[in-house]
Order: C-alpha cells, then sequence, then structure tokens
C-alpha cells in the first residue's frame, strides 16, 4: 500500500471508532434499560479501531522517517 492508502485507511478507521463509540451511547440513551453490554461492546470495538488507526499512521510515520 501507498502512503496515501495507508493514510486514508487510518482516517477510515479512527471515523469508524467514532461511529462505534457514538452507536453504543446512543443506544444507551434510548433505551428503556441502559445495556451494560452493549456499551461494553462498543467500548471494546472503540479501542480495537483506535488501536488499528494509531499503529497505521505510525506505520506511515515511521515510513517518512530518514533517521
Amino acid at each position: 500500500m501507498n502512503k496515501k492508502q495507508i493514510d486514508n485507511l487510518s482516517k477510515y478507521c479512527y471515523d469508524i471508532s467514532k461511529i462505534l463509540l457514538g452507536l453504543a451511547v446512543v443506544e444507551n440513551l434510548l433505551a428503556d434499560t441502559p445495556s451494560w453490554r452493549v456499551l461494553s461492546i462498543g467500548f471494546v470495538s472503540t479501542i480495537i479501531f483506535i488501536l488499528m488507526g494509531y499503529f497505521l499512521d505510525k506505520k506511515e510515520a515511521n515510513k517518512g522517517d530518514t533517521h
């Protein structure tokens, strides 16, 4: 993958993590009885996508280093 593709994929992962967290929180706000299971799954999947975006971003940054 080239630099632009890695950059776009890391941004996509960050965006997906924001959407997943928002959905988990909003679903619990709208539900009659809040579900810790749904909120936990939302947080875990958010963390996974944030880490994927971070490592892809770090990989791209390391490619550009000339040290």
